[in-house]
């Protein structure tokens, strides 16, 4: 029995020894105690009695946890453990949890192997693709490169040959007009010799040596004279008048209205002292009147070039330069052949 069940009992007992003393005491008191004495005394017996039956199910409903384990036999062991329980064993249960944690800590490790092989395996496929695309990128740049390359020296090529014929076309007909202009030129000059009998044939080729890049001029310079009278006017002086008269100062500097080449000084006796000049066309112009001239024939004179001073040799009425302009089929010395100098002056640049 447990040690709260002992003392149960002797309270209970002690309750009991009380009650038997409180009887013992009546009977002794008998004649001394009246009826509701011992009413009163009964009443307090039983309080005291159910009291003592409550502490003693209180005592026993709390011990009853703490109480022992009973055996088969109905014995209990007091002050010892439970001896019926099942005590685990400390050799063969922990052999057996040792290899089930061995075994799963191997098949873990084999999983963790496992799964960090095929991540590696993947990272390694993952770079060799990598590795795959860049290799296979730059072999196209390289072969888009190679492509263009060729394409481009391609183009070149063919631009340099068409460049090539261009300039050999060109150079061809380059030669083929100038030939064709010399020819005609020449063809000119050839004309103006049969119909220029008086002409030296030696100014021929001196013609080729003419620097026709100078641009005309007046015969005298701007501000130094007065037009006088022009083509075709009458007068008591001509009937008809065969140029342009500029009227200007004794020894008036006269130059060359264009490039050309001194030629004979044919144009007759009123002319007086007279410079002629062919230019490149076959055209002559005729310097009349003049005091002095500086040039002589087969001299290349380039327009603006000093050729003589103004003077009144000849049949003049007058210091002027009478200036005349003969076409290449006209003939030098029959003024009645002669052109308006002013139109052609104009063409080339010059107003009078």
């Amino acid at each position: 029995m447990s040690q709260g069940s002992r003392q149960a009992v002797a309270r209970r007992a002690a309750g009991d020894d009380a009650l038997l003393a409180e009887f013992d005491l009546l009977e002794d008191e008998g004649d001394k105690i009246s009826f509701s004495a011992l009413v009163k005394q009964a009443a307090t017996a039983v309080l005291v009695a159910c009291l003592g039956l409550f502490l003693v199910g209180a005592v026993s409903a709390v011990s009853a946890p703490y109480s022992t384990a009973v055996t088969t036999d109905g014995a209990s062991v007091s002050g010892s453990s439970d001896v019926t329980r099942a005590v685990p064993s400390t050799t063969t249960d922990q052999a057996d949890a040792a290899v089930a944690g061995a075994d799963r800590s191997s098949a873990d490790a084999d999983l963790s192997r496992s799964a960090v092989r095929s991540e590696l395996t993947n990272a390694v496929a993952a770079q060799q693709e990598t590795a795959r695309g860049v290799a296979l990128s730059s072999n196209a740049a390289q072969v888009l490169e190679a492509a263009q390359t060729a394409a481009a020296d391609q183009r070149a090529a063919a631009l340099s040959s068409t460049n090539t014929a261009i300039a050999t076309e060109a150079d061809r007909v380059a030669q083929a007009a100038a030939v064709a202009a010399a020819e005609k030129k020449l063809g000119t000059l050839l004309a103006v010799a049969k119909q220029q009998t008086t002409a030296d044939p030696s100014i021929l080729p001196l013609l080729g040596t003419v620097d026709n890049s100078v641009a005309w001029v007046t015969p005298i310079d701007a501000g130094s004279y007065t037009r006088g009278a022009v083509f075709g006017e009458y007068g008591v002086w001509s009937r008809y008048h065969t140029g342009v008269d500029l009227v200007a100062g004794y020894g008036t500097p006269i130059r060359a209205a264009g490039s050309g080449v001194v030629v004979a000084s044919d144009g007759g006796s009123w002319a007086g002292n007279h410079v002629v000049i062919m230019h490149a066309d076959g055209s002559r112009t005729l310097y009349a009147h003049m005091s002095a001239k500086v040039v002589q024939p087969g001299t290349v004179v380039k327009s603006g070039q000093l050729i003589g001073f103004v003077g009144m040799t000849g049949r003049a009425f007058g210091y002027h330069l009478h200036f005349e302009y003969y076409p290449p089929s006209a003939t030098v010395g029959d003024p009645y052949t002669a052109a308006d100098p002013l139109p052609f002056l104009l063409k080339h640049g010059v107003t009078i």
